[in-house]
């Protein structure tokens, strides 16, 4: 029996009716700056995306690109500027940054009012003490597939492999939470983790988002697992370049019980969701 398809589509369009419906009310088209530095081939498919979609539903998306080698003050002074520009609703910062830019100094003078990514320390700790705050987008993604294809997750063993701020660190405390898309136990996997083959194979829902490209195999999983790829990778066969995630889709594709597809499935959540920040900011520095 083949795998269930948890398509990200159908999530994200009920995401962006709800979108359509607070931007009539509102009258006005919400604005989100994106800071762009240097050259990242996974983060292009996500910034064409955000700013196609942003057009088709009234959010204006300006792309703001710095070269690699560009000065850390320079960075400084831009966020300075767009955190008292009235007219800006929402500010990115597409990651990873050069080596020589401080991401926990940049990330952490954007206005916590207009981090529509929610990584400023501010909506982190909200996150991790269960306050409202903005949540990083694709943690979020992970639990609108959770609650839109009605997934168990009170009691379940779930696994996450990797562990960083973006996602996996995140991702764990709002599966902790005591609701509807929370209870579950959790263990986090990582490259330091010893025979990471016999905790996923444990895993009743399997989380990967540890940026390798077809990394976890059919080997790794038990049948009927639930699987969610948050990865997105450019890889080249046969002089074709295609995006891939982190799980071996056709390999695990028979034995899981539901599986998202990459590309179409998280990031396509993820890009509603970062937008339906942007309009929720808008709301915020409005008043």
């Amino acid at each position: 029996m083949s795998a269930i398809l948890l398509k990200g589509k159908q999530v994200a369009k009920a995401i962006y009716k709800q979108i359509d419906v607070e931007i009539e009310e509102l009258g006005e088209n919400p604005k989100l700056v994106i800071v762009v530095i240097g050259e990242d081939s996974a983060s292009k498919f996500y910034i064409n995306n955000l700013i196609k979609k942003g057009a088709k539903h009234k959010i204006d998306v300006e792309l703001l690109k710095f070269p690699a080698d560009v000065e850390e003050v320079e960075i400084l002074n831009l966020i300075a500027k767009l955190n008292d520009d009235k007219s800006v609703s929402g500010i990115m910062l597409q990651k990873p940054f050069p080596k020589h830019i401080n991401d926990d100094k940049i990330t952490s003078i954007i206005s916590p009012d207009k981090d529509v990514d929610g990584f400023h320390p501010q909506n982190i700790g909200k996150l991790v003490l269960g306050k409202d705050g903005f949540v990083p987008c694709t943690p979020a993604a992970v639990l609108e597939v959770l609650k839109f294809y009605k997934i168990e997750t009170s009691g379940k063993d779930i696994v996450i492999v990797g562990r960083s701020n973006i996602v996996g660190k995140p991702l764990a405390n709002l599966l902790l939470r005591k609701d509807s898309t929370g209870n579950g136990t959790i263990t986090i996997c990582h490259s330091k983790t010893k025979d990471l083959a016999a905790y996923t194979k444990k895993a009743d829902i399997l989380i990967a988002a540890i940026g390798r490209a077809n990394f976890i195999k059919e080997n790794m999983i038990k049948k009927d697992c639930i699987i969610i790829d948050v990865g997105i990778n450019l890889i080249e066969k046969n002089n074709v370049q295609k995006y891939v995630g982190d799980v071996d889709y056709q390999g695990c594709f028979d034995t899981a019980k539901m599986i998202t597809p990459v590309p179409g499935g998280i990031g396509t959540i993820t890009t509603s969701l970062l937008l339906k920040n942007v309009v929720r900011a808008f709301k915020i520095n409005s008043k």
